[in-house]
C-alpha cells in the first residue's frame, strides 16, 4: 500500500511535501479494525484523530430508547476524530468498521501541530466541522470499491461490467477487474492458493485507480470471498423478468459476507428495453436488505450513466416545492433540463411539486412532456367542487379521481428514477416520507392542503400537505444519494388579491347572498381558501430558508410567476409553456453552475 501517496493525495495534506508526508507518518500509529468492530465509541473522551488508509467505516448516532441513525460512511483518505482531537469534546458517534480497515493514528497534539502550520488543514477541518455539526455526512462518499454480483444464471455480468466501467469513466479513474483477468495479470497464479499475491495485486490496484469494479464468481470461491472482503458496495445484478425469489447462490453470499463485510447492497434490475415500465418490483423488495434499488433498461444508456452517476457521487437530485397550481411551471422546466442536457436522477416534492415529480418520474421521452401537461390540465379542470366545510371547503373525490388517473396505478418502487414526496402526519405530528406503495396514494396525502382538501386517513393516520413543515425538500435530497442538488420554487412573493375590503364583523351568510345576487358583479376576496394557501406559503417560506442555510443548494431556480394565481387551474398549459422557454432561456447558465460539460 502506497501510504505515502494516500497521504499526499488526502485534502487535510495538501501542500506538505514528501519530508513532511514521511514525518507525519512516523508520527502517527498504525491501528488495524476487523469487520463489525467499532473504531470509537459515542460519548468516549479519547482525543486521537485517525486518517483512513483502507477499508471503509460508518457513523452511527446512538440515542436512548430509539434505533440507532446511520449518519453516513467515511472512505479511503477521509479523516476521522479530528473534533476531540482538537475541542477534546467527547465523541458525537459511534465508529464501526464496515470492512477490516486499516487507519493511522495521530495524537491530539499532534494532529493540531498539524493544523496549525498549515493553513490547507485548517480550512478542511473548518469543513468537515461544519459538515458533521450538522450530521451531514455524505452517504457512501468516496466509493473505491464496487462488487457486481448475478442473481440469475443467466446474466451476462461481463457485458454490463464494460458498460458501467465505461460510463465510471467520465468521471474517475476506474477498472474492471474479473478473476479471468485477475489471473491472466497473475500469470496464472492459482487464485485458491496464492492469497497473499491476489492480496498485494488488489492493494495495488486500488492505489493506482479510484475505483475498482470487481466481479464475482457466479459461485462462491476464494475470488469471489476476496471481492467481498474488499469492496465498499455490494451490487446485485438481477434479471427483472426472472423469478423474484433468492436463489441458493444468493443466501450462500449473503451468509458468508456477514463476517466478511457490513457494505450496503443494492439491486440492479435489468429490463430488456423501456418499452414496458417495471413491475412487481416489491417482491424483489421484499425479504431482501437494500438500501436502494435501481430499473436499468439495456436499450437505454440513460440508465447505466444513472447508475454510474450515483456510485462517483455525481447524481442530481431536484426538489419541487409546492405553489397549487403555478407547480406547472416546473414541468416545463423539467422539459427544458431534460432537452438541455442536465440528468435528473432523484425527484422529490411537496404538494403540487409531488404531483409534477411523479409525473416526470414516468416520463421517457421529450414528446411526452406536452400532452401530460394537457392531460393534468383535462383531469383537473372541475375538481374544485365546495362541499359542506365539516372537514374541508371543497371535496375529494374528483380530485382524489385525477390523480389516480395521473398516476396510472403505478408503485413508487416501479418508477424508472427515485421520487419522494412529503406528507404530514397529524396524529405521530411528524413528517412522513413517501418512497413505496401506491403513487397516487402518496401524492394525494402530500397534496392534501390542511382545510381546502379532505386529508388521507391510512393506517390510523391522517396525512396531510407537508409544505406546512417543509415546502421544497432539499435537505433531503442527500438521503437518496445525491451529490448535487436542485431546488425549483413555484411559490410566488406576491401576496393576496383584495377586492372589496370587509369589516371583522362581516357575515358568510351575506356574502352568500351577494353571490346570488346576478347584478352583483364583484369577486369577493381574499375568499378563505387564499388566505389559508396563502397563510400557508408564508410560514412555510420561512421555515424553508433555515432548510436552504442547513443545506445550501448548487442551483436554486424561483420562476418570475407572480402574475399567475395559485388556484387557477386554467393557467397550468400557460405556466408549463412559460416554464418551458424560461428554462430554455437559462440551461447554458445552469450547467455551468453544476459543472456540466456541454
Amino acid at each position: 500500500m502506497k501510504v505515502l501517496k494516500l497521504l499526499k493525495d488526502a485534502p487535510y495534506f495538501k501542500g506538505l511535501d514528501d519530508q513532511a508526508l514521511i514525518a507525519l507518518q512516523e508520527k502517527g500509529s498504525l491501528v488495524e479494525i476487523k469487520c463489525g468492530h467499532p473504531l470509537l465509541q459515542q460519548g468516549d473522551t479519547s482525543k486521537d484523530a485517525y486518517f483512513l488508509l483502507d477499508g471503509r467505516l460508518r457513523a452511527i448516532l446512538e440515542t436512548e430508547g430509539e434505533e440507532s441513525t446511520v449518519l453516513g460512511e467515511i472512505g479511503r483518505g477521509e479523516v476521522v476524530g479530528e473534533m476531540a482531537a482538537v475541542f477534546g469534546s467527547k465523541r458525537n458517534a459511534t465508529i464501526i468498521a464496515v470492512r477490516n480497515s486499516l487507519l493511522l493514528r495521530l495524537s491530539s497534539v499532534d494532529f493540531v501541530e498539524l493544523l496549525q502550520s498549515q493553513k490547507n488543514s485548517l480550512l478542511e477541518l473548518s469543513k468537515t466541522i461544519l459538515k458533521r455539526s450538522k450530521r451531514s455526512f455524505v452517504p457512501d462518499s468516496r466509493i473505491s470499491t464496487v462488487t457486481l454480483v448475478p442473481i440469475n444464471a443467466n446474466i451476462n455480468l461481463e457485458d454490463f461490467s464494460k458498460q458501467l466501467a465505461e460510463a465510471v469513466s467520465r468521471f474517475t479513474s476506474v477498472r474492471m477487474l474479473s478473476s479471468t483477468i485477475v489471473k491472466e495479470q497473475l500469470s496464472g497464479v492459482n487464485l485458491h492458493e496464492e492469497e497473499k499475491s491476489l492480496e498485494t495485486f488488489l492493494t495495488q490496484q486500488e492505489d493506482e485507480y479510484s475505483m475498482l469494479i470487481y466481479q464475482a464468481d457466479p459461485s462462491w470461491n476464494k475470488w469471489t470471498e476476496a471481492c467481498l472482503a474488499r469492496t465498499d458496495k455490494i451490487l446485485w445484478i438481477a434479471d427483472a423478468t426472472q423469478s423474484p425469489e433468492a436463489s441458493r447462490f444468493e443466501r450462500r453470499i449473503k451468509q458468508a459476507s456477514l463476517s466478511l463485510n457490513h457494505a450496503s447492497h443494492e439491486l440492479v434490475l435489468l429490463h430488456p428495453s423501456r418499452a414496458q415500465p417495471p413491475i412487481g418490483t416489491r417482491r424483489w423488495l421484499e425479504n431482501r436488505d437494500l438500501s436502494r434499488h435501481y430499473h436499468i433498461a439495456s436499450n437505454y444508456p440513460g440508465d447505466i450513466q444513472r447508475l454510474a452517476r450515483f456510485l462517483t457521487g455525481n447524481a442530481i437530485g431536484v426538489a419541487l416545492s409546492g405553489g397549487g397550481f403555478r407547480s406547472s411551471v416546473q414541468m416545463g422546466i423539467l422539459h427544458a433540463m431534460m432537452e438541455g442536457g442536465i440528468p435528473v436522477d432523484i425527484i422529490g416534492g411537496t404538494s403540487g411539486g409531488a404531483l409534477i415529480g411523479g409525473n416526470f418520474s414516468q416520463i421517457i421521452s421529450l414528446d411526452e412532456f406536452q400532452p401530460l401537461s394537457v392531460e393534468a390540465y383535462e383531469q383537473f379542470k372541475g375538481t374544485r367542487k365546495l362541499t359542506l366545510p365539516f372537514i374541508s371547503l371543497y371535496a375529494g373525490r374528483k380530485f382524489t379521481r385525477a390523480i389516480k388517473a395521473l398516476s396510472r396505478g403505478k408503485y413508487i418502487e416501479d418508477l424508472w428514477i427515485d421520487f419522494f414526496c412529503l406528507s404530514l402526519s397529524l396524529v405521530r405530528g411528524k413528517l412522513v416520507m413517501h418512497t413505496k406503495g401506491p403513487m397516487w396514494e402518496a401524492i394525494r396525502a402530500s397534496m392534501a392542503v390542511n382545510g381546502i382538501l379532505p386529508p388521507v386517513m391510512k393506517d390510523g393516520d391522517c396525512l396531510v400537505d407537508g409544505g406546512l413543515v417543509n415546502s421544497c425538500p432539499t435537505d433531503l435530497l442527500i438521503q437518496f444519494g445525491a451529490g448535487k442538488s436542485i431546488a425549483i420554487v413555484a411559490s410566488s412573493k406576491s401576496g393576496i388579491k383584495i377586492d372589496t375590503p370587509f369589516t371583522p364583523e362581516v357575515s358568510g351568510w351575506n356574502l352568500l347572498l351577494k353571490k346570488l345576487n346576478p347584478f352583483y358583479r364583484k369577486e369577493i376576496a381574499p375568499s378563505i381558501g387564499s388566505n389559508i394557501l396563502q397563510s400557508m406559503y408564508i410560514a412555510s417560506d420561512h421555515l424553508q430558508y433555515r432548510i436552504f442555510a442547513d443545506s445550501p443548494v448548487d442551483l436554486f431556480i424561483q420562476p418570475p410567476i407572480d402574475e399567475f394565481p395559485s388556484m387557477d387551474v386554467h393557467s397550468g398549459i400557460e405556466l408549463y409553456q412559460f416554464g418551458y422557454e424560461y428554462g430554455l432561456s437559462h440551461i447554458e447558465e445552469w450547467k455551468a453552475q453544476l459543472g456540466i460539460n456541454t
